[in-house]
């Protein structure tokens, strides 16, 4: 994953990110994992074994407007 990835996302006030295009991702395993508009990504939750929440505050967040 790049920080492309980040235009796909908003940051939430709360800490969870929200889809605002919808993005395919390959995680562990070469695993395909879409996520749709709206799909809402909170912290602590993980795709297959990956926390994209922790990679989007980690890569995202310090550019990222809160909503």
């Amino acid at each position: 994953m790049t920080p492309d990835l980040c235009e796909g996302f908003r940051r939430n006030a709360d800490g969870s990110w929200t889809c605002i295009r919808p993005s395919v991702l390959t995680i562990g395993g070469g695993q395909p994992v879409t996520i749709e508009i709206d799909q809402i990504v909170r912290p602590g939750e993980h795709l297959g074994d990956y926390d994209l929440a922790a990679y989007l505050e980690r890569i995202c967040a310090r550019n990222a407007d809160v909503e």
